[in-house]
């Protein structure tokens, strides 16, 4: 083989090696509820205010998302430790957020009692039904809810690091927010 065809096909060879080491570093995680995929962003209603807002709002800080409703025992017995790791952490760049889900309640006044009864002073989405047929919410049909407490750690750009199936302590909390920071 001559020179010049050597040069060339090593010339492809590193073009081609460059094409796909930048498709393969720049592509975006994808969305989805497993950890290591971008949580999927959502806008809805604040408790207690009359904004919403968007989960991707919170980028850049580590993510506490808790998804409960208030005739849920592990879910009572689990929210004073959030409530503490919202203290604990509020100027470490780590926020606790709630999900009431709202659809999944047993009477329109059980939210509002739990809020108060446990003194939550962290902010706490209210998740919206997606029609007026369909008792599912919004986040319980993005986040394919089929039980509760349900807890996801976000790392600073979105992703999913953990995904913890039932009640949380504040033990665990702590340990895996550590990892992330």
């Amino acid at each position: 083989m001559s020179k010049q065809k050597l040069g060339s096909l090593l010339i492809l060879l590193i073009a081609v090696g460059l094409i796909a080491y930048v498709v393969a570093t720049n592509q975006s995680p994808q969305v989805g509820v497993e950890k290591g995929m971008l949580a999927p962003d959502f806008t809805l209603p604040l408790w207690g205010t009359d904004t919403e807002e968007s989960l991707s709002s919170y980028q850049g800080d580590i993510v506490v998302l808790n998804l409960w409703a208030s005739w849920c025992p592990p879910c009572q017995k689990e929210m004073p430790d959030l409530i503490r790791l919202s203290e604990d952490y509020k100027d470490k760049g780590v926020k606790v957020l709630g999900i009431n889900l709202a659809t999944h309640e047993r009477n329109a006044e059980g939210a509002d009692e739990f809020m108060v009864e446990y003194g939550v002073t962290f902010p706490t989405f209210v998740d919206q039904p997606i029609d007026n047929v369909n008792r599912r919410g919004i986040v319980s049909s993005l986040y394919n809810i089929q039980s509760i407490p349900y807890t996801y750690i976000l790392d600073g750009k979105g992703k999913i690091a953990h995904v913890i199936r039932g009640e949380v302590t504040y033990e665990i909390l702590d340990k895996l927010i550590k990892e992330l920071m």
